[in-house]
């Protein structure tokens, strides 16, 4: 099994004629994560508080993905980072170029280290966390708590954004491509089984006909439209009765696609 916090197994272009195991120190070093840590920061500066073209500056970073990735820039952030900083990263141009000759190799690793699989997973265990936490509530109200942690990520993770940005702007990008099947097909499996065990604590089964994957795809899809509702409006939308559109979305499915194993009746009330 794959150590998800080994970088070795996400980052090609670190120190890549070093051997094996000089390569693997310098790609887990303290600084080489300083320096990916560093670049996703300039990247929300750009892509996300990007307010357009600065007509006081000849070449504006935020008009281009990239455009603000170089060295000096880096470093200058990173000693901005440090004024405040009680353990600071000390970077230099020398340690940048003991780990990547050209600017395409670190953004190269820069995707990689922003789409990295211990990034994708971290939604999923927060809301295991929040069903352990939770405990035995009714139903309706589990699925209000874990529709507030998935929009939440969704407004205040800035970290989902730039991957929503790269996605959009970089769809055949072989990293993004992965990122995206592993969403829709791993992720999709993964919470099939999650849902089975969650509607076995109420002792609910599905009606006839669906499946488990059946209702993991249809939330991923109400899901997603959510939140790119709510990046596009700034908040979380609602309905006439106060409930959130997901929560609402989720709640109106369910009732189509659960039954008391007994009657084969609706398991949850109308509203």
């Amino acid at each position: 099994m794959v150590d998800e916090d080994d970088l070795s197994y996400v980052l090609e272009n670190v120190a890549s004629d070093a051997r094996p195991a000089t390569r693997s120190r310098i790609v887990n070093s303290h600084e080489t994560r300083a320096f990916l840590e560093i670049g996703l920061m300039v990247l929300r500066d750009d892509l996300l508080d990007h307010r357009g073209p600065d007509p006081m500056e000849d070449r504006d970073p935020g008009t281009r993905l990239f455009g603000g990735l170089s060295q000096a820039r880096l470093l200058e952030r990173a000693e901005r980072e440090d004024a405040h900083s009680e353990r600071p990263r000390m970077l230099t141009v020398g340690m940048f170029r003991d780990r990547w000759r050209y600017k395409s190799q670190y953004t190269e690793d820069l995707i990689a280290y922003a789409l990295r699989p211990s990034s994708r997973d971290q939604l999923t265990k927060e809301m295991l966390d929040r069903i352990k936490e939770t405990g035995t509530v009714p139903l309706p109200e589990l699925v209000r708590q874990l529709a507030d942690v998935a929009m939440g990520r969704t407004l205040n993770d800035p970290l989902w954004r730039v991957q929503m940005i790269l996605r959009v702007a970089l769809p055949n990008h072989p990293r993004v491509l992965a990122f995206s099947r592993y969403r829709y097909e791993d992720g999709t499996a993964h919470w099939a089984a999650i849902l089975e065990e969650i509607t076995g604590r109420y002792r609910l089964e599905l009606q006839s006909g669906y499946t488990w994957k059946d209702v993991a795809d249809l939330l991923h899809a109400v899901t997603d439209g959510a939140r790119f509702r709510a990046r596009a409006t700034g908040h979380v939308a609602e309905l006439s009765s106060g409930e959130t559109v997901l929560a609402g979305a989720i709640l109106a499915m369910l009732r189509g696609l659960l039954a008391s194993p007994s009657t084969q009746s609706p398991a949850l009330p109308p509203s």
